[in-house]
């Protein structure tokens, strides 16, 4: 019930107050943590937008939007209050969501990469020769144009007539849906939600325990240099909570790949976990 509810927060929020006023020289020393904070978060992002695929930035953008709303800054001056263990949390989940963003990408495109080798020696030939090897017709058709009106055509010509019409909307089809794609982020979150639940949790399951002291220490850092507390109610401008929200998912993206950077050294050298 309610009573339940409230010992759970003041537990959560007992445990942000213990972990912010712990010292700095009882923390234990972590690479990823080390990674993302000896690289400022402005160039942590301009990164992100150089090397960054567009589908990945959209989804970013996305979940922000989803988030806070599209209202212009300029035009909009807006504020958001909360608690600082409700921002940690927010924080918390925005790192886990680039994290999964990461590990949907490169499942992706391992399974496109799969896709195209296998298709090489497919059975069927390609839509494209598939429609130019049709066989030849002759001779004359006829076709109804309207209640009572029927003419005769060439079917050669008839034919050709119906394969540029399934072509063109063909086109558009596929424009429709890479429209679509963008505007779901890209391509890349819609393939997220094509996921099964199994699948989703997957994403973010295989996550290492040093990541996630990472994300923890950072989330620390971040409001123990604010210096709120974890009941400390605070009031923080839309815009510099959408700059926060952006740098919290482009550390979690960052984070999956220097981990799998690890994994892939730990696969090649043989050395243990």
């Amino acid at each position: 019930g309610g009573g339940g509810e409230g010992e759970e927060g003041g537990a959560a929020a007992d445990a942000w107050e213990e972990a912010l006023t712990g010292s700095e020289l009882s923390r234990p020393s972590n690479r990823f943590y080390d990674a993302v904070t000896n690289i400022s978060a402005p160039e942590l992002i301009g990164s992100f937008a150089e090397t960054a695929p567009p589908e990945v930035q959209q989804a970013v953008r996305s979940t922000v939007v989803s988030l806070l709303g599209n209202l212009p800054p300029q035009l909009y001056d807006t504020s958001v209050a909360s608690t600082g263990q409700n921002v940690a949390s927010l924080m918390y989940s925005m790192q886990l969501t680039g994290y999964m963003f990461r590990n949907a990408e490169y499942r992706r495109s391992l399974l496109e990469s799969l896709q195209r080798d296998g298709g090489d020696s497919a059975v069927l030939p390609p839509v494209d020769e598939a429609g130019a090897a049709l066989p030849e017709v002759s001779g004359l058709i006829k076709v109804k144009l309207g209640e009572g009106t029927e003419v005769e055509v060439e079917a050669a010509a008839y034919m050709s007539e119906l394969r540029s019409e399934v072509e063109a909307m063909r086109g558009e089809l596929m424009r429709t849906r890479e429209t679509t794609r963008e505007a779901q982020g890209g391509g890349l979150l819609a393939y997220i939600q094509s996921l099964g639940r199994d699948n989703l949790q997957s994403l973010t399951s295989s996550i290492s325990q040093e990541v996630l002291d990472a994300m923890r220490l950072l989330i620390e850092s971040i409001l123990r240099e604010a210096d709120v507390g974890g009941d400390t109610f605070m009031e923080t401008p839309g815009v510099k909570l959408r700059e926060l929200l952006v740098w919290q998912l482009v550390t979690g993206y960052r984070l999956r790949e220097l981990e799998a950077r690890e994994e892939l050294n730990r696969a090649l050298t043989g050395e243990p976990e």
